[in-house]
């Protein structure tokens, strides 16, 4: 993407068939706005950019107001190019996949100092971020409520062999699993899918009861419950 400031507005040229830069945006940016788009100088590989904050829109839904957006200026979308996205090790080159023994599909730059030495597909991820009750709002949104992908661990194969596996995340924790257990646990949630819509449907049936509380009485209530528990701290002390 180029270094265009994000607070530039919508394109004013017209132009057909255009491809456009999207990615996920950071920082205050991805807490002020869901989606901004602004044209490119250099219009070679795409003509317009975009940021989202995926913790206000899908990437899904974020391209389609760009589309809607772009039709208002008489411009088509051919197009995304998804700046999110990873180079595979087929992308790379077979010089790339000999030197670091990777898998087609592996998406780890080897390079970096911080890489693991397995392979590993991009993750499948909800687009419903973390619901962690411990967690704060901005916590959660960093993080998919769930995410899967496959993992191939062949370092020194000679040695101690190649290993597949399935690593599924839930929020913060990870299973490492076999694709046999990997399949036990797809079945399992298929099976819990029923339950859970049962569980939702009990609860909303039950929610039509509820109500709001008093907030005079409630500040009430935590004074009387403040001045409890003063008295027994002083008679401890006092103790």
């Amino acid at each position: 993407m180029s270094n265009a400031p994000t607070t530039a507005t919508a394109p004013s040229t017209q132009r057909n068939g255009v491809t456009v830069a999207i990615g996920v945006g950071y920082g205050p940016l991805a807490h002020r706005e869901p989606l901004q788009l602004w044209a490119t100088p250099d219009m070679d590989q795409y003509a317009y950019e975009a940021v989202y904050d995926a913790a206000q829109i899908t990437l899904g839904d974020a391209e389609q107001d760009i589309r809607a957006q772009l039709a208002e200026y008489n411009v088509h979308v051919t197009g995304f190019l998804n700046e999110d996205t990873a180079l595979t090790a087929a992308q790379r080159g077979p010089a790339w996949m000999l030197r670091w023994g990777c898998t087609p599909w592996c998406v780890n730059d080897h390079t970096n100092p911080t890489t693991a030495d397995w392979h590993t597909t991009s993750p499948a991820e909800t687009a419903l971020r973390n619901i962690d009750s411990t967690c704060t709002p901005s916590e959660n949104a960093q993080l998919p409520f769930l995410a899967a992908r496959t993992v191939v661990i062949n370092d020194k194969p000679q040695a101690y062999g190649r290993e597949t596996r399935v690593w599924l995340d839930y929020g913060t924790s990870t299973g490492e699993l076999s694709p046999a257990e990997a399949r036990q646990v797809l079945e399992a949630m298929r099976g819990f899918v029923a339950q859970f819509t049962a569980v939702v449907e009990h609860a909303e049936r039950t929610a039509a009861d509820d109500f709001a509380g008093d907030p005079e009485i409630a500040r009430l209530d935590r004074e009387a419950q403040d001045r409890r528990i003063a008295a027994v701290r002083a008679a401890e002390d006092c103790g």
